[in-house]
Parts: C-alpha cells; sequence; structure tokens
C-alpha cells in the first residue's frame, strides 16, 4: 500500500491527470453495512487522492463468488467517454476498459488559460474623455468621506471605460511573454505574418 501512497503522491504533486486500471486484487463491492468496501487502506488512499473508481460489474465469476477485483480509476473524469467490463475473457477475470476523448493529449503538460484584458481596439480618446466628464465626476466634490468618494470616482471610471475599452476573455498558453520578448519583437513579428 505504501508503494501505491508514493507513486500517486509523486504523479498528484505534478498536476497530471491519471489512471489506474488493471487488476487490484482488491474486492471493490460495497459493504452495504459500512457504505464502502472492504479493505479501508485501499479506501483511504483512493478518498486521499480523490479518484474515481468507475468499475461497478463483477470483473472475476466463478462458481463460488463474483468479485470486483479489476478495477479503473481516473484523477479527473473530464476526458472519459466510457468504461466498460467485456464479459468475453481468455482468463477468470473479465477485462476492463477506458475509452478516452482523442482530442486531448494527455501527457501535455502546458495547458491553455484564459485571461481577462480591456479591449482598446475600438477606442477613441475623445469620446472617452467627453463622456468622462459628462458623467458625474463633479458629484465627488460633495462627499465628505475620502473612502466613499473614492468609491464613487472607481465606479464612474469603470462603467465609462467598460462602455468605450469593454472587457474581453481571450485563450493564451501562457499569461505573460517571456521578458526578451519585447514590444520591438512583436511588431517585427507582425510585420513578418501580414508580408
Amino acid at each position: 500500500m505504501e508503494f501505491y501512497d508514493a507513486q500517486l503522491d509523486i504523479v498528484d504533486c505534478s498536476n497530471l491527470k491519471y489512471y489506474i486500471l488493471g487488476d487490484i486484487n482488491i474486492n471493490y463491492i460495497i459493504n452495504d453495512d459500512v457504505g464502502s468496501f472492504n479493505n479501508s487502506k485501499w479506501s483511504d488512499l483512493v478518498s486521499k487522492f480523490d479518484l474515481t473508481q468507475f468499475i461497478t460489474c463483477p470483473t472475476r465469476v466463478n462458481k463460488k463468488s463474483s468479485t470486483i477485483i479489476d478495477h479503473i480509476y481516473a484523477s479527473s473524469t473530464t476526458h472519459v467517454v466510457k468504461t466498460f467490463t467485456s464479459n468475453s475473457a481468455i482468463s477468470d477475470h473479465y477485462p476492463v476498459n477506458l475509452l478516452l476523448a482523442t482530442s486531448i493529449n494527455i501527457c501535455k503538460s502546458s495547458k491553455h488559460k484564459v485571461i481577462k484584458y480591456r479591449s482598446f481596439s475600438n477606442f477613441d480618446e475623445d469620446k472617452f474623455q467627453n463622456e468622462l466628464l459628462c458623467s458625474g465626476l463633479e458629484n465627488i466634490e460633495s462627499l465628505t468621506n475620502p473612502n466613499d468618494a473614492l468609491n464613487m470616482f472607481y465606479s464612474i471610471l469603470n462603467r465609462v471605460l467598460s462602455k468605450h475599452a469593454p472587457i474581453k476573455e481571450k485563450r493564451v498558453k501562457r499569461e505573460h511573454q517571456p521578458d526578451w520578448f519585447s514590444d520591438e519583437i512583436k511588431k517585427v513579428n507582425t510585420r513578418e505574418r501580414l508580408s
């Protein structure tokens, strides 16, 4: 059990999706009296790493008993399309099967992130300034509490700014460009793509 714990700890700390499947040799049939299966050490391990076990049909059946000793676990169910047990086998164990979405790369460590930003693509500075002048900024002077005045200023500014430079979302590979990626390099890169 310690071996599984150590290995799962390594993978879990890497923030990777992982799957465990095969002959675990621990009967996963739920004990109705307790509400969990009989092996408490394994049950604690599954709970510790928040794993989902998919197999609920017996995987080993003989004349005396039927047990679920072949399991499929997933750290994330996001890309699991289907799991099933086949009733055809060349041994006394039925094979367990896991089908994952093919449009993902499970081992890929770089994930896209979504960032929020203000879009200044259609920003007109003159229109923004004119609307800001007519927005009620002069009312801030009548407030005696500086916190109230600051809150009112932020509220007015954000309202007008959101109209002229709305907040948008964009999928990116990284939130920040590396230090060496300067504005000059960005301009050169843009020109090369356009020509």
